[in-house]
Formats: structure tokens, C-alpha cells, sequence
């Protein structure tokens, strides 16, 4: 007989818990009906949801908005875990330029309280403001960003998870250098809610810059600056981020400078001299609102995948994936992966996908489907880890969730 969930879990949790809605998007990606939503208010209630859970074979599905999961389908029965009840600021020490936060916290709320105090969270995946700081660590997503400031994984202080039988770990600390022996801290970056459920998350902040100046280069087509975004990469000078963009329009280098004027300015003259072009100078709100532009470019798009391969080919990534017709992408030059957006009227998705994925992994690449039509099996696209990476990837998973009630994918 078939066990009503939500009639379980209200014995053990509050009525607050309860009643709480996911996008749409999340049905999509799980394949399948979400039927039982609960938002725990505690570390303490998600120990208690996870331990149930164990005790009644049930399959556990941590999200933070829900907005950004990727496409996994967990075995019957399962419940959504979201964090959104677990959304405040814990606390925040300016001086040291640490915070504490909830892990359902949302990056634009966190942003604002930091502004305040001239600092900020240096990292810009794809609809960053709308994702939780919790889902923005579990992705382990640093965005292009990460060139200036170095990956989210090396500025990720501390943590507090529950494990997939209800224990509960305080990781890392409050600041810089906390760490002796094997840091497990740097296991939870990245591993999308499948070791453990994170309830908050410590942080290290940075100044805002004096000056952050866009420098941007068009032309007609992509390819046509692939050389220069090179050169750009391997220039003395070190800007925040460069990325290319491409679309039926044309192509566009955006390269972003942070620091004090005079510094700036420098760095400018000696991109310039170094590429042998002049770039066009936008200023904010423009360069603002040219960066979300192109952060939030096929954000709705139903067909995403993001591939890798060795910054150095860069080029010839771009190529490929150039030959799809209609699509849009977006490349982090520095760190060699493209974010590409796909029409679903492809004529056969599957055969696109699998000629794709051929055609990248010659090349020495790796392919993750991000999203994708329900009627498309997503699993086939994702590059199998080695023997050894699956080995201490199994490892992991016993020793954090020892019954597999997170996620519990098929």
C-alpha cells in the first residue's frame, strides 16, 4: 500500500513546512509530477526529514529555487526538499569581509545587505540574483568572474550539512585559514545535493571595485574574434572575465577590467597595445545591463548543454558548435567551456546531440546536457566519469548518504 507522504511528514513537522509551490521548470527536469513539497524552517527539521526518509526508503530531492536543477530522474518514492525557509543572514562581520548565511538565502538579498557595506560575492553564473546561495554552492558555479577572483570553491569558509541519514556536520569556519588535514569542506562545492543537504554556508567577500569598466569588440561573426579573445587571455595583464558571445547577429568580446582608475586605465592601454585593437568603452547602467544581457541569453530556452574542452580550443569549439543552425552561445575564454542554446525544432534532438557529443569528446572534450525536452533521455549526454573518479565518486556517497536517499538516481 502505497504511504501518503505528506500525511507522514506532518507528524513530525510543523504546519509552516508545508504548502509550498516549485517552477514548473522542475517538473521538466525530474520527468515526473512533483506530489510532496516540504521547507524545512531548521538544520534541525532537515535532520529530521532525512532520517525519516532513510527509515522509510524514500528518495530526497534538495533544491533551492528549483529553477536551475538539472535534468536527473530520481526513483519512486520521492520527496522535494526545498530550502526556501532557510533565508536569512546568520551573521555578517564587514571588517573581516565574512558572511554567514542560510543556504536558501537569495543572491540578490545577500548582494543588496553587502552594497551597503561597499562589498559583494565576485561570482556570475547564468540568473545569478534569483539562485540561493545554498544551490549556487552545491552547483559550485563561479561564472566568468572566476578569472579575476579565483573558482567559488576556494572562497567557500565553512558550511553546515546533514548528511543523507540525519547527521548533522559543521565544516570549515568563520575564516581564512581553518583547514588541517583533508578538507571534505571542498567535497561539498559541486556536488549538487547528492553527498549531503547544506543548510548554511560562510563565505569570504570582496571590496566592490573602484572602477569596473566593459570593454567590448563586435563583428559580424565569431570567429572573427576567437584570435583576439586569445590574445586578450594571454596578455601581462589580468582582467576579471572575457567572454565571447554569438548569435544569428554576429559576435561580441566583452572583456571586463576591475580595480582603481589609474590601474584600470593602464591595464586598458596595455590590452590594447598587447592585441593590436581598440575596444569600445561602455559605462554603467550600459555595460550593466549588457553583462545581465548576457548572462540571462537563452535562459528560458528548453535545449542547453555546456561543453569543455582546453582553452586553447576555444576556436575550433566554437566551430562545431556553430554548425547547429540557430544556435546562440556563450564562451568563457579563460576557462575553455561554452554554454550553448539550442532550437527544439531540431529536426532529430538525439542525433544532434549524439553527433555533438562525438564530434567534442574527439577533440578531447567533455558535453552536460543543462536542459532538455521531456521526451529526451538527458542521461545519454553527460561524459562518464573513469574507473577511478567513479570508484572515490561511490566512495563519497556511501560515507555521506549511506542508504542513497539524496537524489537516488536511476
Amino acid at each position: 500500500m502505497r504511504v501518503d507522504l505528506t500525511d507522514s511528514l506532518s507528524r513530525l513537522l510543523p504546519e509552516e513546512a508545508f504548502g509550498h509551490s516549485v517552477p514548473s521548470s522542475l517538473w521538466t527536469a525530474l520527468r515526473t509530477d512533483v506530489e510532496t513539497v516540504v521547507a524545512p524552517g531548521s538544520a534541525e527539521e532537515v535532520a529530521t526529514i532525512l532520517k525519516w526518509a532513510s527509515e522509510m526508503g524514500v528518495r530526497v530531492v534538495p533544491i533551492g529555487t528549483g529553477a536551475h536543477t538539472y535534468p536527473r530522474y530520481p526513483r519512486d518514492p520521492f520527496i522535494v526538499l526545498t530550502t526556501s525557509r532557510l533565508n536569512e543572514i546568520q551573521h555578517y562581520e564587514p571588517a573581516d569581509l565574512t558572511m554567514t548565511a542560510s543556504a536558501g538565502a537569495s543572491i540578490r538579498d545577500l548582494s543588496t545587505e553587502m552594497a551597503t557595506h561597499g562589498q559583494w560575492l565576485p561570482f556570475d553564473p547564468p540568473d545569478v540574483p534569483n539562485r540561493t546561495l545554498g544551490g549556487l554552492v552545491a552547483t559550485g558555479l563561479s561564472g566568468p568572474l572566476w578569472a579575476g577572483y579565483g573558482q567559488l570553491r576556494n572562497h567557500v569558509l565553512g558550511a553546515t550539512i546533514v548528511c543523507g541519514d540525519g547527521r548533522a556536520l559543521r565544516l570549515g569556519g568563520k575564516v581564512v585559514k581553518n583547514v588541517a588535514g583533508f578538507d571534505i569542506l571542498k567535497v561539498m562545492v559541486g556536488s549538487r545535493g547528492e553527498l549531503a543537504v547544506i543548510t548554511s554556508v560562510t563565505v569570504r567577500l570582496f571590496p566592490l571595485p573602484v572602477v569596473d569598466r566593459l570593454l567590448v569588440l563586435e563583428a559580424t561573426d565569431v570567429s572573427e574574434l576567437v584570435s583576439t579573445a586569445r590574445a586578450v587571455a594571454t596578455a601581462p595583464i589580468m582582467p576579471a572575465s572575457i567572454i565571447l558571445s554569438a548569435t544569428s547577429d554576429g559576435g561580441r568580446l566583452l572583456v571586463r577590467l576591475h580595480g582603481a582608475r589609474v590601474s584600470v586605465e593602464a591595464d586598458q592601454k596595455s590590452l590594447e597595445k598587447h592585441t593590436g585593437v581598440s575596444f569600445e568603452v561602455r559605462n554603467t547602467p550600459e555595460a550593466e545591463s549588457l553583462l545581465v544581457q548576457e548572462r540571462g541569453s537563452g535562459i528560458d530556452t528548453e535545449l542547453v548543454v555546456r561543453v569543455w574542452a582546453l582553452p586553447s580550443r576555444i576556436g575550433v569549439l566554437l566551430d562545431l558548435l556553430k554548425q547547429v543552425p540557430g544556435v546562440s552561445l556563450n564562451a568563457d575564454v579563460y576557462g575553455g567551456s561554452v554554454r550553448a542554446y539550442l532550437p527544439v525544432n531540431l529536426s532529430d534532438i538525439e542525433s544532434s546531440l549524439a553527433g555533438l557529443q562525438k564530434d567534442i569528446e574527439e577533440l578531447g572534450g567533455t558535453i552536460r546536457v543543462l536542459r532538455i525536452p521531456a521526451e529526451v533521455d538527458a542521461s545519454s549526454y553527460f561524459a562518464k566519469p573513469l574507473v577511478d573518479e567513479g570508484e572515490l565518486a561511490a566512495g563519497l556517497k556511501r560515507a555521506f548518504d549511506p542508504h542513497a536517499v539524496l537524489w537516488g538516481i536511476e
